[in-house]
């Protein structure tokens, strides 16, 4: 764990002004979990639905409830030799006794690592090699073997219904023996960026989680009936479902079943459980809508729909505020610094121009490198920025919160209004073009209104020449498309033509990654090789000259 406790100690200049905000503060998830299990013991925290084999079972944890087993789970990992800033890495299913595990392990100033249900063992090898874990504890319904390193990689495994199996005859520690984890230290490592670029280990601390939850809640309905999309093992997930109903009040309703990519189920979760808000996608938001276009709910009680994680296409916003609700926030985050920007609930539609709103309480924003139309580089600092950013395979510290005055570069290409809303363009990675940038991800939204039209990603492909061209790839919903109609309708949306794609691929669906991110390396890699026949100009340059 040398990698992780090894960050530099020193914290940030802000630090002082943090605790003084309230942005940070002494206590724990721990203490906020036992203040509400005094104060409101018989209020629930958590609504568990489990769909197994087509039945479908439910179930209401109390805050007292959850407190009990969270005791004595703790003593059952400290029973199994887990001590304070040991990682414990979990691959746990989206349930509430997941949830009750990782404030255990926070109770015994465990540090928690997060693997996806889906990985692999590449994932695991790379995981294990960056974070050295004293313990895996896995969900029944993933094998240990699904995820195994290589030998001497392997932490000790165990099953999440063993140590639930050994909490029921447990006796929570005495007093004295209950350590926490320091609120500035380690708490939470999140892995992100395997399939895009080198693999990332975040290191969060409770103070920058606790932040993070503390802007979020800004947004949401007064103690919010939660759902989100994202699992517990994601980043989003474990903010939403596990902890902020710690922070709020409010309950979480949770849904562990085979298929968690399936519109229908997500809008009858909502319909059946009251919920006020609902956390996800813009992919599986848009899905959602034309499901409940297909067969409608009543979804009278959904005060806010949440869309994080990826640009939020403005034919998806009408639809979200048409048929699902009509108080949509569009957050801008990421998994280094939780919410950085948002929109206001009764923020206007602006059609072909993805806004991310305006920074969240605490966060400052700065646009850096902008070019003659403002667009520029965003860099963000603030109470939930995570304690630091490691190179997984190296080992070193990429960035750390002592660096450049707190200052983080997002990697993305942002311009800002006259009204101080941020407007996104583009991941800096997804940059396309041999001179100005190409803005592709208001292109992308300008293409999902035309009606031929299902799905769409714009990546930056070589020409025959050298310089990169846009690229479009398209889902079509029947006709096929041709390039020139794809253009003529951008031209009559008033995008320049150095904005047009210069070639053009039909493909009868998007590669997406396990959360539903659309793929765009992948997408990349089967232009270039040939796998993926493209259409259009040999060259971008000839067609401006």
């Amino acid at each position: 764990m040398s990698r992780v406790t090894g960050l530099p100690s020193a914290m940030p200049p802000a630090a002082g002004r943090f605790y003084r905000q309230g942005w940070w503060r002494r206590e724990s998830f721990t203490d906020d979990l036992h203040a509400r299990a005094r104060q409101t013991p018989a209020a629930v925290a958590y609504v568990n639905v489990r769909v197994q084999r087509g039945a479908t079972e439910t179930a209401a944890v109390t805050f007292a409830e959850l407190a009990d087993q969270v005791e004595r789970l703790a003593a059952v990992l400290w029973r199994l030799g887990v001590r304070p800033g040991d990682p414990v890495a979990l691959r746990t299913p989206n349930q509430w006794e997941a949830a009750a595990l990782w404030l255990a392990c926070g109770r015994v100033g465990a540090v928690t690592m997060s693997l996806s249900p889906w990985a692999g063992a590449r994932e695991a090898e790379i995981a294990f090699t960056g974070v050295p874990a004293r313990l895996l504890v896995a969900g029944d319904a993933y094998a240990p073997d699904a995820v195994a390193p290589p030998a001497g990689l392997a932490p000790r495994t165990v099953h999440l219904r063993e140590l639930l199996d050994s909490a029921r005859s447990a006796e929570p520690l005495p007093a004295a023996q209950r350590p926490q984890a320091p609120p500035d230290g380690p708490r939470h490592v999140a892995l992100t960026s395997g399939t895009t670029g080198r693999p990332k280990a975040v290191v969060h601390s409770g103070n920058t989680l606790y932040a993070s939850l503390r802007a979020a809640a800004g947004f949401l309905p007064p103690r919010p009936v939660l759902t989100s999309t994202a699992g517990m093992t994601h980043a989003s997930g474990l903010k939403y479902l596990a902890l902020m109903p710690l922070v709020t009040g409010g309950r979480a309703v949770l849904l562990a079943a085979d298929d968690l990519h399936g519109p229908d189920r997500w809008l009858d979760l909502v319909a059946r459980h009251g919920v006020s808000c609902l956390v996800g996608l813009p992919a599986l938001l848009g899905r959602m809508v034309a499901a409940q276009r297909r067969r409608e709910r009543d979804l009278s009680g959904l005060r806010r729909v949440v869309s994080l994680g990826a640009p939020l296409p403005a034919p998806t916003a009408a639809g979200i505020r048409a048929h699902l609700c009509t108080g949509l926030v569009n957050v801008f985050g990421m998994t280094e610094g939780g919410p950085l920007c948002a929109t206001a609930p009764d923020d206007p539609s602006e059609p072909a121009d993805p806004g991310l709103g305006r920074p969240v309480a605490g966060t400052q924003v700065e646009i850096r490198r902008a070019d003659a139309s403002g667009a520029g580089g965003l860099n963000v600092r603030g109470p939930s920025m995570c304690l630091g950013v490691l190179d997984v395979r190296s080992g070193s510290a990429t960035w750390t919160p002592d660096r450049d005055d707190g200052w983080y570069d997002t990697g993305d290409l942002v311009r800002s209004d006259e009204h101080g809303r941020l407007h996104y363009l583009s991941r800096a990675c997804d940059r396309v073009g041999w001179g100005p940038m190409v803005p592709t991800a208001e292109i992308e939204s300008v293409l999902l209104g035309h009606p031929a039209v299902a799905d769409v990603a714009v990546i930056g492909v070589p020409d025959r020449q050298g310089h990169e061209a846009a690229c479009a790839v398209v889902v079509p919903r029947s006709a096929r498309p041709t390039l020139d109609e794809l253009c003529a309708f951008l031209r009559r949306r008033r995008m320049g033509d150095k904005d047009l794609p210069a070639r053009l691929a039909v493909v009868p669906a998007l590669p997406r990654t396990a959360l539903g991110k659309i793929s765009k390396a992948e997408l990349r890699r089967q232009v270039i090789d040939g796998a993926l026949p493209t259409e259009g100009y040999d060259a971008l340059r000839r067609r401006l000259e």
